[in-house]
């Protein structure tokens, strides 16, 4: 007998799928000099975007008020969304991160910047024009040594001797990211996730999707890493050559096959390592 599940246990699952989904895209977010705002807005527009798709498949037309009843966003706020560019971005209601926020106002603001109009070497705490005065004025509340750390994670300043911060960036994104990274990183994660759903709705014809995982050591893991890439690029290699002779003719679809390699620690595995963190005094000790 086959049990057909509730449609509210589904939604429950969703919800906690999207949770675990959410994870490291907003640490991409993040990483990218991004904020939840920002997260909250694009979310919007793709709601509103992917129903107009949907709608356009069958009846050729767009229709408001039913998106509106799907996603539940305001009417006027779809017709915003639709009506604007493709990709373009509304950056009077964007919710900056409070260190981005930070570090922008660093670099414009006469009081904050040098006599050549770069960002001024700043003392920690004191009076006059201090990085906790600037963090008062744009930090939207936050502590002025929580945005230094966070700033210093980001390596966008740097601390001098003297408890002195100075600027390196004007803005708070990962060191290791690319555009091309971020192309690739969209590109192969939509194609992944479209593939997945459509695996799941369409049962009478799904695409292939298979996966496997194994136990492995800390030690057997350089080893298990360079064998999966050298046999997975063999692969494709192979895959490659074979569907070149056979759709020598342009088709309607492009098709294509990815495999990528993932590592997940067990639960309790994770020993964290003991944080190094500075102390800074507002004022220094006096001598003698």
């Amino acid at each position: 007998m086959v049990v057909t599940p509730s449609r509210g246990e589904v939604r429950a699952a969703a919800r906690k799928a999207l949770l675990q989904l959410m994870e490291p895209l907003t640490a991409f977010v993040v990483d990218a000099g991004l904020s939840a705002g920002d997260m909250c807005l694009l979310v919007r527009e793709a709601a509103v975007k992917s129903v107009a798709k949907s709608q356009l498949e069958i009846s050729q037309r767009t229709n408001i008020s039913g998106i509106a009843a799907t996603t539940g966003i305001p009417r006027g706020e779809i017709s915003r969304i639709l009506k604007q560019k493709t990709n373009q971005f509304d950056s009077k209601n964007r919710c900056q991160q409070s260190t981005n926020r930070v570090l922008a106002r660093w670099h414009v603001e006469p009081k904050f910047t040098d006599i050549n109009g770069r960002p001024a070497t700043l003392k920690l705490y004191g009076r006059g024009a201090t990085f906790e005065s600037l963090v008062k004025l744009y930090g939207r509340g936050i502590p002025a040594r929580a945005v230094l750390d966070e700033l210093l994670r980001a390596r966008v300043v740097e601390v001098l001797p003297g408890q002195r911060i100075r600027a390196k960036a004007s803005l708070a994104v990962h060191f290791g990211l690319s555009p091309q990274m971020v192309k690739c990183f969209g590109d192969r994660a939509s194609e992944l996730l479209s593939t997945m759903l459509s695996h799941m709705k369409e049962c009478e014809s799904p695409t292939f999707l298979e996966s496997t995982t194994f136990p492995a050591t800390v030690e057997t893991l350089p080893v298990i890493r360079r064998e999966l890439a050298n046999r997975g690029a063999a692969f494709l290699s192979e895959v490659r050559e074979s569907l070149a002779i056979a759709s020598r003719k342009h088709g309607s679809r492009t098709v294509g096959l990815t495999v990528f390699y993932h590592e997940r620690e067990r639960q309790g595995s994770h020993k964290r390592s003991p944080e190094n963190r500075t102390n800074f005094r507002r004022r220094p000790l006096r001598q003698g």
